[in-house]
């Protein structure tokens, strides 16, 4: 009887797991350019992952990943004062959400999720007082997680190729204030 149940339990399971199979149609993996811009700051440049897995409906579940980085430096005197900075800005989503095919070669989507910004500032100050040589030093370190959004196009000209093109924005919180980060990236991929 034990044994009995146990072989029903299984092929129960099996054929969830090949009902899940069949109706894996495809999957999509795609890599590209990211470039967004931060307010108050400059562009930052890295990389974007797409993955999507659609079955047997036109409404299926696409995941982001991307990866930024730059950086700023500057200098200026008054007097018998100077300063000199430096700042490097990292960021890091991850969103996830649905696609829409609409025909067998054009889809959209929209994503969700969230974002991490990290920004490091390094600021030197040289003055000449009274003849003596000062030196200051300064080192601001933050990092903000926050709502992070995306949308986009996904393009498959033919079987096995995919091209996207879309939207993220997000912000990050430095010294007080809100920065915004919007960009785009663009992609293509392999979709199997």
């Amino acid at each position: 009887m034990v044994i009995k149940k146990a072989l029903l339990a299984t092929l129960a399971v099996s054929g969830f797991m090949w009902g899940s199979v069949v109706y894996a149609d495809s999957q999509t993996v795609a890599v590209g350019y990211a470039q967004s811009k931060v307010q108050d700051f400059k562009n930052i440049r890295g990389v974007n992952f797409h993955y999507r897995y659609e079955w047997d409906s036109p409404l299926t579940i696409m995941g982001s990943f991307t990866y930024m980085k730059g950086d700023k430096k500057g200098s200026y005197s008054v007097n018998n004062q100077s300063w000199q900075a430096n700042a490097d800005a990292k960021y890091y989503s991850l969103l996830v959400g649905p696609a829409y095919r609409i025909d067998s070669q054009v889809s959209v989507y929209a994503l969700l999720g969230f974002s991490h910004t990290k920004i490091d500032v390094t600021e030197n100050e040289y003055a000449e007082i009274n003849g003596r040589s000062i030196h200051s030093f300064w080192n601001i370190n933050e990092k903000a997680t926050n709502i992070a959004y995306g949308a986009g196009v996904e393009v498959n000209p033919m079987q096995n190729l995919s091209f996207y093109a879309g939207y993220e924005g997000s912000a990050a919180k430095f010294n007080g204030k809100n920065h915004g980060i919007n960009g785009f990236n663009i992609g293509v991929g392999y979709w199997f």
